[in-house]
């Protein structure tokens, strides 16, 4: 049995009133050392039991969180929720890819005046992020020492910064930092292929991704499939998906990602999170 530690990560709620269509807060719990997915089911169900024991009185039930992993106790919904095994077809090619290999395919770097990518290359790749990794470690780069198309996109992408995203020959912001993200994991769960799955999770309000570490500094990390699925909840239920997923400014507009509640009523960060989860 693995060593008992505290850790810290954040949870999303679907929010159900005006403003920001999510909540997020972080919360210290218990973390339990391993890479099994038993082990790191513990962590969840006590991240879990922090979220309840905090905001109980928004009315959330044990049954109203979903870990959005293997690691989840409602194993296939979890699962299939995980954006390597979320698939998006592509309106116009009728391609049929992971939303993990769509997003970092669609990444565009810039340096010395000359741009690289996007790496349709990448939609076939196992782990598509491990190409484009800008930290890269030497066991990483040892194990791809014969890979050429590692080789080259690391070449190209050495000392280059991240410039926009470019998916269907249309250019999306890297601002707000989440944003296309988000708006590839809605427009997936919105598709046909995914409405029987877009319907268990919107039975659902709070949701967390143990794995998900944002960091901090240059290394922070800012996209989680759980943003995304609190996110593609509150804006179904406040009928606002369609009008959403018309474009990526829509979209951001939409969910108003800088947008707080400020009221005398609601003084504490507290009372005004369990208001928005609440709805009432």
């Amino acid at each position: 049995m693995g060593a008992v530690k505290r850790a810290v990560r954040p949870f999303f709620g679907a929010s159900r009133r005006p403003g920001c269509a999510f909540v997020e807060e972080s919360l210290e719990f218990e973390w339990h050392s391993g890479l099994s997915w038993q082990v790191r089911q513990r962590s969840s169900k006590c991240l879990a039991e922090a979220i309840l024991r905090k905001y109980g009185s928004a009315g959330l039930e044990p049954s109203d969180i979903l870990e959005v992993s293997t690691a989840s106790e409602d194993y296939e919904t979890g699962k299939a929720l995980s954006a390597l095994n979320l698939m998006y077809e592509d309106p116009i090619s009728g391609r049929v890819f992971s939303v993990e290999n769509w997003f970092q395919s669609a990444k565009v770097f810039g340096k010395g005046g000359q741009e690289f990518g996007p790496y349709e290359e990448l939609l076939t790749a196992r782990t598509p992020k491990r190409y484009l990794n800008t930290f890269l470690d030497r066991k990483t780069a040892a194990q791809y020492d014969d890979d050429h198309l590692f080789q080259r996109i690391q070449s190209e992408i050495d000392g280059a910064e991240l410039v926009r995203f470019e998916l269907g020959e249309k250019g999306f912001p890297l601002v707000p930092r989440s944003s296309f993200y988000d708006y590839l994991y809605a427009k997936a769960l919105y598709q046909d292929r995914n409405s029987e799955l877009a319907e268990r999770l919107c039975g659902y309000r709070v949701f967390t991704d143990i794995m998900f570490n944002p960091g901090t500094g240059k290394k922070r990390k800012y996209n989680t499939q759980a943003r995304s699925c609190a996110i593609f909840v509150s804006l179904t239920r406040r009928g606002l998906i369609d009008e959403a997923l018309f474009n990526i400014d829509t979209f951001i507009d939409l969910v108003a990602y800088d947008e707080t509640i400020v009221s005398d009523d609601l003084p504490s960060q507290e009372a005004q999170l369990e208001m928005r989860l609440d709805g009432s």
